[in-house]
């Protein structure tokens, strides 16, 4: 039913701009493209929904590429990525065996969601091979933090850019590295994502 729910919202857009595009008395031009526009925006919504439930459902130990590297090294990647301006980067060089394109996915999603509840500076922190991602922002409430890393949970239901995937998808690819994800947050204040690797 979760996965229904978030099909039927970019499907029901798209029914709804067709019909009025059907409708011959329709004359005004800048009123179809901007439906045109509707139509394309959400089929690539439900385009990217679909990889990212492709790439969730299909990921196990099998498909792990396990390699050494410098968790240090792939921040400072990261943090120089278009829209990391805001995170400030601590640490030292500190060496992992993990699969390095997970482990950047799970780093830009804990920066993702930072930066998107925290209007002020994110820190990042990659040291003694570890990762911590704290924000200042709104905090997170204790009878949701149990909920937050659960398939299509949003905190923010008026949200409609998210499928509530990112915090299942760190704590699916952390399991499979035999990791987990550590979360402490007070409301008003901010919060801290933590996790560990070897």
């Amino acid at each position: 039913s979760a996965i229904s729910h978030e099909l039927k919202n970019p499907l029901s857009v798209i029914d709804l701009s067709l019909e009025m595009l059907k409708d011959e008395n329709l004359k005004d031009e800048k009123l179809k493209n901007e439906l045109l526009e509707k139509i394309s925006r959400q089929s690539l919504k439900l385009n990217a929904l679909t990889h990212k439930l492709n790439f969730v459902f299909n990921l196990n130990h099998e498909a792990l590429q396990m390699q050494e590297f410098d968790l240090f090294t792939l921040c400072e990647k990261i943090v120089k990525n278009p829209g990391f301006e805001r995170v400030i980067l601590r640490g030292k060089s500190t060496r992992v065996k993990a699969d390095e394109f997970l482990i950047e996915q799970v780093i830009i999603n804990l920066l993702s969601n930072a930066l998107k509840y925290s209007q002020k500076e994110v820190i990042l922190i990659a040291q003694d091979q570890k990762i911590s991602v704290l924000d200042f922002g709104k905090g997170i409430e204790k009878n949701q933090l149990k909920f937050i890393t659960k398939k299509f949970y949003k905190i923010d239901t008026k949200s409609n850019n998210s499928f509530g995937l990112g915090l299942f998808l760190v704590k699916k690819i952390l399991s499979i590295h035999k990791s987990y994800l550590e979360i402490s947050s007070t409301v008003s204040q901010g919060s801290k994502f933590s996790f560990k690797l070897h």
